[in-house]
């Protein structure tokens, strides 16, 4: 099976364990259509030739404003879809997974643009469902795309993750974030240099690439250095930290009071200044790929569209009662069954899942369960005290590297 994630700002088709990014931008170019990161490559150097609008806005209505010889929204949709199913594609089937802010009449529309396409359709699921039976316990999906945010809260009974009702946050998109992220470099820029990268559409679009790398730089550095034309300005993390806090702000006003953990789009994860009131898992987009493998049964006979899917394997030896064992992700270590271990960090206020082999902090790894991995010549204190090689850790401790501070804490799922 094949899945085709239909969230615009990170649109992916996935075949075994391997995807095809191709976000929702169309670029008009030479009097055809280029679409994904080669229209992404275009957004700020020909903004009049790129449409970005098309899933978030997709019907049958007079395009506006127009963009080569496609009618409407729909037309662009078909065209972007058929450079990911081409003729001499597979005959594997897919499954789609749709978001919460997609409307039943967008969905019935792309399900009939599918359908002229050499494509089968196995399964339509909600996203939050792949992301509530990845997780197993309940919370609240925080989703971006590329012209808002979107809130949809997940619950959990019989075994079964299923997705209740979403809640739009106009505005709050990918786009709208990486607008305010480069004005506030920009102000480094010209406070530095005395160069504006946003005065060009080439250096812009420059200035645009780098920002996904340079936030996730600066999730493990407190300060950075970018280069546009030559130009170099230094960047840290409180020079972006007002765009997080304004997000944050808007987020924490749209989420339900009985929520108590939240389940966090990557496309957020690095984001300085971005502060919840609940422990986050961060959600890869490999995550909806494990869960559509490990978790989703096809439907047979018509479609529907699957607000709900079983968080358990669908082994005929367990019983329904009792939660089958899935292979851990790779954001989730094993769980232990003797005692209480840590499973999140917080940094700044923020939880993140902690996984075997990742970085904890700068010279800092996680070797295993409750074991640290420090690097030689790293200077460490854990609760206070300075310390070496492995060390145990348990929920409560806090780990200080520098101007860092991690606190481990234990979430039950």
């Amino acid at each position: 099976m094949r899945l085709l994630d239909c969230n615009d700002a990170a649109l992916r088709l996935w075949h075994e364990d391997e995807a095809q990014w191709s976000p929702g931008l169309a670029w008009f170019n030479d009097g055809g259509y280029q679409f994904g990161e080669i229209a992404w490559q275009q957004a700020r150097r020909a903004p009049r030739e790129v449409n970005t609008r098309y899933w978030h806005r997709l019907a049958t209505q007079p395009l506006s404003p127009a963009l080569g010889p496609a009618r409407h929204t729909a037309d662009l949709a078909h065209a972007h879809l058929a450079t990911l199913f081409p003729d001499s594609a597979t005959d594997e089937p897919v499954a789609l997974a749709i978001p919460g802010a997609m409307d039943a009449g967008q969905l019935s529309l792309l399900l009939g643009i599918l359908q002229t396409l050499p494509v089968e359709i196995s399964a339509v699921i909600h996203r939050s469902a792949l992301v509530g039976a990845h997780l197993g316990q309940p919370c609240a999906h925080i989703e971006l795309q590329l012209h808002q945010a979107s809130i949809t809260v997940i619950g959990i009974d019989n075994g079964e993750a299923h997705a209740g009702d979403t809640g739009l946050l106009p505005g709050c998109g990918l786009l709208g974030l990486l607008d305010d992220l480069a004005e506030a470099i920009g102000q480094q820029f010209v406070a530095q240099t005395r160069f504006d990268p946003q005065r060009r559409a080439d250096t812009e679009q420059a200035l645009y690439e780098q920002i996904p790398e340079l936030l996730k730089s600066l999730s493990t550095q407190s300060e950075i250095s970018c280069t546009v034309d030559d130009h170099t300005a230094r960047i840290n993390a409180d020079t972006l930290r007002p765009v997080g806090e304004a997000l944050s702000r808007e987020l924490r006003q749209a989420l339900p009071d009985s929520i108590g953990h939240i389940a966090l789009d990557t496309l957020l994860s690095d984001l300085p200044g971005l502060s919840l009131p609940h422990p986050i898992t961060e959600v890869a987009p490999s995550d909806l790929w494990h869960a559509t493998e490990a978790h989703l049964v096809p439907a047979e006979g018509e479609l529907v569209f699957q607000r709900r899917l079983a968080c358990q394997g669908h082994d005929s030896e367990t019983s329904p009662s009792t939660p089958a064992v899935t292979k851990p992700s790779s954001l989730q270590p094993e769980p232990s069954q003797e005692a209480t271990q840590a499973t999140h960090q917080v940094v700044s206020g923020r939880a993140t899942l902690m996984s075997i082999g990742a970085p904890i902090a700068p010279g800092v790894g996680l070797a295993g369960l409750s074991t640290l991995l420090i690097a030689p010549d790293t200077l460490v204190h854990l609760n206070g005290q300075a310390c070496e090689g492995e060390v145990s850790i348990q929920p409560g401790d806090r780990l200080v590297v520098g101007t860092l501070e991690v606190l481990f804490i234990s979430v039950e799922g």
